[in-house]
């Protein structure tokens, strides 16, 4: 299993999206503009010019066991 997992300003965390495979989230959160960065070691967007990390949400995904 792998959590979604939004990470806002101040590193707040919520979960948002589970999935028994990993690509089913990356697909959703690369179409609402956000990739891999490698550099931070999230996904991120640049739909903010200005602030690092483009619009100050980023995403992890995080793999679970399920029980």
């Amino acid at each position: 299993m792998y959590i979604l997992i939004r990470i806002g300003t101040n590193d707040t965390r919520w979960t948002e999206k589970v999935s028994r495979t990993k690509k089913t989230l990356e697909d959703y959160i690369k179409s609402k503009g956000f990739y891999w960065s490698k550099k931070i070691g999230r996904y991120v967007d640049d739909k903010t010019t200005g602030i690092s990390g483009g619009s100050g949400t980023d995403y992890v995904i995080e793999q679970v066991d399920e029980i």
